[in-house]
């Protein structure tokens, strides 16, 4: 989750007294918290709100003395709505979707409302234990855009998943600043397992193996636009390497990126060979319009 305003983000638990035994869920809410009642509803609706441990969207609900309540709030912030025209193919419970840039890939601490899952199971109008089935098959950040594939059969989605590593083949595009003093590079820096407390990982001779390939395909000025596979799937992998050697992606403040309208980075294609399909099958999309450098 993107927390480019820390001050906005608040997670905040208290364990509900005798006192406030047998009250609704937004009045306990109110009382424990310094916040209104309309604010306290509205994160019940968007899915931030936790009732011993499990999300809750039950305004009503009554509470009991020793219940731990939970509400996780990000003020200020714009969703970037799904559309429709974003569903790019679907086949036997496997739907392929362009996935702007801004939007959630998968439900958030503060929301499930509003996300990629979410919206996709409205349009698709799917029955309720489906819905709560759908789930993305691999993981793209909040910033970056691009193909991103979703399952909603729980049988699918494992055995995608056990064949991703050796049968998934993607290629991204980046647009960096500086642009790097080389062509074409493999990177093999790996990657530590612990995030700092400003969310990033760091290269770290002692962490997980990491294999990234690089091409620039463009120089305009002091950036380029680059090619990126990854051959392995470490979490901010690209984002880390490009860092690591000078070169951060343009948008991509947490990892010293120079500000911009976006974060740069960008899925375009993705390849399942078999058996994680029955038949090779590629999706390709190009960026969307606020792809501007």
């Amino acid at each position: 989750m993107s927390r480019a305003n820390s001050d906005a983000y608040s997670d905040r638990s208290q364990i509900v007294s005798k006192a406030l035994s047998g009250q609704r869920l937004d009045q306990a809410l109110a009382a424990l918290f310094d916040i209104s009642r309309r604010r306290i509803r509205r994160a019940i609706d968007e899915g931030g709100v936790y009732l011993n441990q499990k999300r809750c969207r039950t305004a009503g609900r009554q509470v009991s003395a020793g219940d731990k309540l939970r509400i996780v709030l990000l003020e200020n912030e714009t969703l970037v709505a799904f559309k429709p025209e974003q569903l790019i193919w679907q086949q036997n419970g496997l739907y392929a979707i362009h996935k702007l840039s801004g939007q959630y890939a998968q439900e958030a601490l503060h929301r499930s409302r509003g996300t990629l899952p979410d919206a996709l199971s409205r349009l698709l109008n799917l029955p309720p234990l489906k819905a709560k089935e759908l789930r993305p098959v691999h993981r793209l950040d909040r910033g970056t855009s691009g193909v991103m594939l979703f399952a909603s059969d729980s049988r699918l989605l494992q055995h995608l998943q056990a064949n991703w590593a050796n049968h998934a083949f993607k290629s991204y595009l980046a647009v960096v600043e500086p642009a790097p003093d080389w062509d074409e590079q493999r990177i093999t820096l790996a990657i530590g397992k612990q995030r700092d407390a400003a969310g990033r990982y760091h290269v770290s001779e002692h962490g997980r193996a990491c294999d990234s390939e690089a091409r620039v395909v463009e120089r305009r000025g002091n950036r380029a636009l680059l090619e990126m596979i990854p051959h392995t799937g470490r979490t901010h992998q690209l984002r880390i390497h490009l860092a690591a050697l000078g070169c951060p992606i343009l948008g991509d403040v947490r990892y010293g990126g120079k500000a911009h309208s976006r974060l740069m980075l960008h899925a375009q294609s993705l390849r399942l060979s078999p058996p994680a399909l029955k038949e090779e099958t590629q999706w390709q999309v190009s960026p969307e319009e606020n792809w501007q450098w």
